[in-house]
């Protein structure tokens, strides 16, 4: 059984739980999860937002505590799901990067243990309404992760109204109640959230029950009400329509609270509120809407703002109430937090989340987290204490223009300098090399993640004229098709400006020299970032003439993947050639697709080809 992987004993411990003990009821604590989809840092108004109606969720934290340092484990949506629902970090929970959005596609390993499951072997009914995005098989699908009761997408996002699945073709319906596909045209998706929600309380006001909100709002598509467009019709787009999908979530989140009142259940109701992780700054929202604030960045990477949220607890009643919690404090608490407030014995030890309890009951008692580390694609974090060093960052934001060789490195000290604006990198390499250090004692850290320094290439091609038979992908040919042999060697990121990305479409081109030249050798570098669904080519072949029509018999060479979604890599496959020749194919073969022991499995695999060095 799952359950026995992580759980050492379930037992009522409420004589002997300081919390329990406050309880007016004996009844076990009902416990509300409130997931927000995409919620920039501080689009709360208890969070600083002057533009902002949200009075539902500022009474939330009214009545119980709010974090002013809360981090999520990942800056995109399936990996930070995991680890909420596992206590785990993304990669210990199996999916450092997003499930795929395709039916019948895997996403989280179904040997980790949820919340659900954990709840529910405590008696507790589990329920699930809202957005999923961890898996689109009957066994990581909610009903097989351990929810009763599920109504919801499966993949990453939808059309409120007509429940497709919005982001690319084919075009393709994702409503499903208990696994099986329901259909609700026209029907406005919060409002049938809302619904359900309402059953569900309904239908377990007696037992105890665990409940995962998971309100896909306000990701993309911005689809507000005319009611709440009209109340920001003076703000500018896309702040207009993120503000009225925000008010939209606190619409709903005061439809809970005044059921469960109306239910005679909220003294006797955890309600947990927290972001997935930042604001979007995509095409698809419009390259924005979102506000994080005094900080730095936006989902998609790791400064504050793409992985501090605003999170709130409140138990009316048993709980602190009106009060602010300054500590550090991470999603993969919320798993040990909540068994111990609903009196369940949890071997934290077999997680990485700790027990936020302490912190909740006594604002003197310091942060469980001495250290944390993130690690998402290329990018990587060490933070210990107010220290944070961010390797090979990004800021999809722009709020200053980092520099692919200097800032490889940029050391922060978020006390001082919460914006993370200046790289102390230069000031202080002791801390440099301690937090290096930290990172690597990290089980998921590897030497492959130290970022080594560019170098610059001379070689016969250099310069030359390059013919491409398949056009890249038009994200990642901002610096032209030249860049293959401008000599310069691509670093992790990928988006930097010096890889082409070629989405589920091969490599092949044509390099002329410009008059016959003697070979020797032929090396292309790769990428690979499995956790982004970019890998080593299956193969590359080289082939030469000198008419450029006819052309030689290819030689190949076999470029293996490596097989672990969290081993990030570059990789050069040379082909040894002795030949006078002017023209040079080179073609290197793409996966096409993710492998099947990728969580991606079937979905389109990106391959990345920098430097083509001929010698």
């Amino acid at each position: 059984m799952k359950s026995l992987l992580i759980i050492i004993s379930l037992v009522f411990l409420y004589a002997g739980n300081n919390i329990a003990a406050k309880k007016k009821k004996t009844k076990q604590p009902n416990v509300i999860f409130i997931l927000t989809d995409d919620q920039g840092s501080v689009d709360l108004n208890c969070y600083g937002a002057k533009d902002l109606y949200t009075p539902n969720m500022d009474n939330l934290a009214q009545d119980g505590i709010r974090f002013t340092r809360f981090y999520v484990a990942a800056p995109i949506c399936s990996p930070s799901r995991a680890s909420l629902l596992t206590g785990l970090s993304p990669q210990a929970a199996g999916l450092p990067g997003n499930a795929s959005s395709l039916p019948g596609h895997k996403g989280m390993p179904t040997e980790k243990n949820t919340i659900a499951e954990v709840m529910k072997q405590a008696g507790y009914t589990t329920g699930h309404v809202g957005k999923w995005h961890l898996g689109f098989t009957p066994e990581t699908m909610p009903n097989g992760q351990g929810f009763d009761y599920s109504y919801g997408h499966m993949g990453g996002c939808i059309d409120n109204y007509s429940h497709f699945f919005y982001w690319h073709g084919p075009n393709r319906h994702d409503l499903y109640e208990n696994g099986t596909e329901v259909w609700e045209d026209g029907k406005y998706f919060p409002d049938l959230m809302a619904e359900k929600v309402d059953a569900f309380l309904d239908n377990n006001k007696e037992n105890p029950f665990f409940l995962y909100y998971a309100i896909n709002m306000p990701h993309y598509p911005l689809q507000p009400t005319k009611k709440w467009r009209d109340h920001y019709k003076d703000l500018p787009m896309p702040r207009r329509d993120y503000a009225a999908f925000v008010s939209t979530i606190d619409e709903r989140i005061g439809h809970v609270i005044a059921k469960l009142d109306k239910l005679g259940l909220r003294e006797n109701t955890i309600v947990i509120y927290q972001s997935d992780h930042g604001h979007s700054v995509e095409e698809r929202t419009f390259k924005g809407g979102g506000d994080a604030g005094p900080y730095r960045g936006a989902k998609t990477c790791l400064f504050e703002g793409g992985i501090r949220v605003p999170s709130i607890i409140s138990w009316k009643g048993n709980l602190p109430e009106n009060k602010v919690r300054n500590q550090m404090a991470t999603n993969v608490d919320w798993l040990p937090t909540i068994s111990q407030l609903c009196g369940i014995q949890f071997d934290e030890n077999t997680i990485d989340g700790k027990s936020l309890v302490p912190v909740l009951i006594n604002n003197k008692n310091p942060s469980p987290h001495k250290v944390f580390r993130w690690k998402f694609g290329a990018q990587w974090v060490v933070c210990e204490g107010n220290w944070k060093l961010l390797v090979n960052p990004k800021d999809p934001t722009n709020k200053t223009i980092l520099d692919p060789n200097k800032d490889q490195y940029f050391l922060v000290n978020l006390e001082k300098d919460p914006g993370e604006r200046v790289n102390l990198a230069d000031t202080y390499p002791d801390k440099i090399e301690h937090l290096k250090d930290v990172f690597l004692q990290w089980a998921y850290a590897d030497e492959e993640d130290i970022p080594k320094k560019r170098t610059r290439l001379n070689h016969l091609a250099k310069g030359k004229q390059i013919i491409l038979m398949h056009q890249p992908h038009n994200k990642y040919t901002f610096k032209g098709t030249d860049i293959l042999l401008d000599g310069d060697t691509g670093s992790k990121l990928f988006d930097g400006g010096a890889w082409l990305g070629f989405e589920a479409k091969d490599l092949e081109a044509v390099v002329d020299m410009g008059k016959s030249e003697s070979i020797k050798s032929v090396s292309v570098g790769f990428l690979q970032i499995a956790s982004d669904w970019i890998f080593f080519p299956k193969y590359i072949e080289v082939s030469t003439s000198n008419d450029g029509i006819k052309f030689s018999s290819p030689k190949k060479i076999n470029v293996l993947p490596l097989k672990d979604e969290s081993k990030n890599s570059i990789r050069r496959a040379a082909i040894e050639l002795s030949e006078k020749v002017r023209y040079i194919k080179v073609m290197a073969k793409n996966m096409e697709k993710c492998p099947e022991w990728h969580s991606g499995n079937g979905g389109k695999a990106w391959l990345f080809v920098d430097e083509i060095v001929v010698k």
